[in-house]
């Protein structure tokens, strides 16, 4: 590019009596800054000008090519394994049911205090805490873990309910995803 427009520098003064500044300056970096400074004035008066011949030749320029290699795109796309599970939180080992695939994608919103009935899920799960904390329990066996703002867990599976409980002074909010079949429910209520 910078080649081009050395180019339109020689070609143009030439052509419409552009100071000799300017073509001394291409070539010959000796060129006072007196000089240089009385060229570019002329330049400003006549950026018009200069526009229409760029505008016009530009055409006449043989097309610049960039090859992929060359052209950086650094830092436009990150990605960042968050979770990989093959169990829950509490261990519970994963499968996938059977059925026609479903993928569910929910959000969940605990107000300060709110605490979720017992439950479970009958599908792998992954939960990423947005806001707030929830606290996460199994009764039957006291297990309990604290998941705070940007946590990422693996949901429980089968086996044994559990209770998730805001007790924080702000709103909880999960996004939560389960990889489920068709006709079947997310989460149940009543132990298996």
């Amino acid at each position: 590019m910078f080649s081009a427009w050395l180019w339109y520098l020689e070609l143009c003064p030439q052509l419409f009596g552009f100071p000799v500044a300017i073509r001394g300056a291409v070539h010959h970096p000796e060129v006072t800054m007196a000089a240089l400074a009385a060229s570019w004035s002329w330049v400003r008066m006549n950026s018009t000008t200069l526009i229409s011949v760029a505008l016009t030749f530009g055409s006449l320029v043989a097309p610049i090519h960039v090859h992929a290699h060359e052209v950086e795109h650094k830092d436009q796309i990150a990605s960042e394994v968050l979770l990989q599970a093959s169990q829950s939180w509490k261990g519970d080992k994963y499968q996938y049911p059977q059925g026609t695939p479903l993928i569910t994608v929910k959000t969940v919103v605990f107000q300060p205090g709110a605490k979720s009935k017992p439950h479970s899920h009958d599908m792998p799960g992954a939960a990423l805490i947005q806001e707030g904390e929830l606290l996460c329990q199994v009764p039957t066996t006291g297990l309990s873990k604290l998941f705070v703002k940007g946590d990422v867990l693996p949901t429980t599976f089968k086996n044994d309910l559990h209770t998730c409980e805001n007790k924080g002074s702000v709103v909880a909010k999960a996004l939560v995803f389960y990889a489920g079949a068709v006709g079947l429910p997310t989460s149940y209520y009543i132990q298996k």
